[in-house]
């Protein structure tokens, strides 16, 4: 999954850049050009939403944290983490690497079914609902008017619909970092980094 940045933030992990120069070099060299180097727990910013959210469906992604719906909410997550994901969660199944139940991480995206589903060819694998699995062995996820943002545990948020899948944007036991880009800079995906970097370096004599 190449990562595409939002707004100012773009997540990069070093060793997709491919460069000439050590990660610390390259560390180094980003800070001097006004990169931001910034710690984001999407999990904790995912319950910091419990009981501060409101939910209404359809809700605008310029809304959010104040007001989401579920895939708005995940949307908004990633954003904060550097990761641009589309807006509806029958698209954003359609990123990142999958995986099964049992193999579930935090940070990783579960998607049921609901009382409607969005689809694009196959009604019966549409989705209807989507949130974040922690490492407890909940979900954190925008649930309904009542409710707002709750989080549940697994079993429950499955329950009487149907399991469609789950989605890893963050490759496991790999370091993602989280950079605020400066303004001065346009930063649209990593490799926009690399070029960054390498139009930097002494010329080759």
């Amino acid at each position: 999954m190449e990562y595409r940045a939002v707004g100012n933030r773009c997540a990069v992990i070093l060793d997709s850049l491919h460069l000439p120069i050590s990660h610390e070099e390259t560390l180094v060299m980003l800070s001097h050009k006004g990169f931001t180097l910034v710690e984001v727990d999407i999990i904790a910013l995912a319950r910091q939403c419990i009981g501060t959210s409101q939910y209404r469906r359809g809700a605008k992604p310029s809304e959010a944290p104040a007001i989401l719906d579920c895939s708005s909410f995940m949307k908004w997550l990633y954003a904060m983490r550097g990761i641009w994901l589309p807006r509806r969660s029958i698209q954003q199944r359609e990123l990142g690497e999958v995986v099964s139940r049992d193999e579930l991480v935090a940070g990783d995206i579960v998607f049921v079914s609901g009382w409607i589903d969005y689809y694009h060819d196959d009604p019966a694998n549409g989705v209807g609902h989507v949130g974040i699995a922690t490492c407890d062995g909940t979900v954190v996820h925008a649930a309904d008017r009542k409710a707002n943002v709750v989080e549940t545990p697994l079993d429950k948020f499955v329950g009487k619909t149907k399991f469609r899948g789950a989605r890893r944007y963050i490759p496991k036991d790999v370091e993602v970092l989280t950079f605020e880009t400066p303004l001065n800079r346009e930063v649209e995906i990593v490799d926009d980094i690399r070029w960054i970097i390498l139009q930097s370096l002494p010329k080759k004599k």
